[in-house]
């Protein structure tokens, strides 16, 4: 066999063996939970008249859970789970950081390996507290938790806030967590 035949079959090799390895380990199938929000206890002791998120809050959940879907897919570690069919169930067990693990039968449902549940923590105003949790679906067993201090409860914070956990924290290899 020639030098560059052998070269040839070597690089050809390479490439299959880089593509079933990159198949092998195509993303875990990722149920993304919608994010929920929480207030102090003494909520009215800080935001009178406040019973839930606010019109722009609201808005901002929406915009954050999309952020999050964006860029966990992305990566590709994660293939995301369509949990539309599930909906109902989903919104009936809201808040889902309060129902006593009621997410882990909907994600099996969903087929997915792994959910992910998330809650804003409105600390103040200008502070809130994102925490993401990643459960291995059939272990019922946290996997990964990690939470990022948003400084501004605006659309720019906010995002800011997911980026950073997503690059930092989610999607980072061999960073303690």
């Amino acid at each position: 066999m020639t030098r560059a035949r052998a070269q040839a079959w070597l690089a050809a090799f390479m490439t299959a063996t880089a593509a079933l390895s990159g198949a092998a380990s195509a993303g875990q199938k990722l149920a993304i939970f919608p994010i929920d929000m929480s207030f102090p206890r003494s909520e009215d002791d800080f935001f009178p008249g406040t019973r839930g998120p606010s019109p722009d809050e609201q808005r901002r959940l929406s915009m954050a859970q999309d952020e999050l879907r964006k860029l966990l897919s992305a990566n590709g570690r994660y293939e995301l789970v369509d949990l539309t069919p599930l909906a109902a169930e989903i919104t009936a067990a809201q808040p889902i950081y309060n129902c006593n693990g009621c997410e882990v039968p909907i994600a099996e449902k969903a087929k997915a390996d792994l959910l992910m549940t998330s809650n804003i923590d409105k600390i103040s105003e200008t502070h809130l507290s994102l925490t993401v949790a990643i459960v291995d679906v059939a272990a019922s067993k946290l996997v990964r938790n990690a939470s990022v201090l948003i400084q501004g409860n605006t659309d720019e914070a906010w995002l800011h806030g997911v980026r950073w956990l997503a690059r930092n924290r989610l999607l980072a290899e061999g960073k303690p967590q």
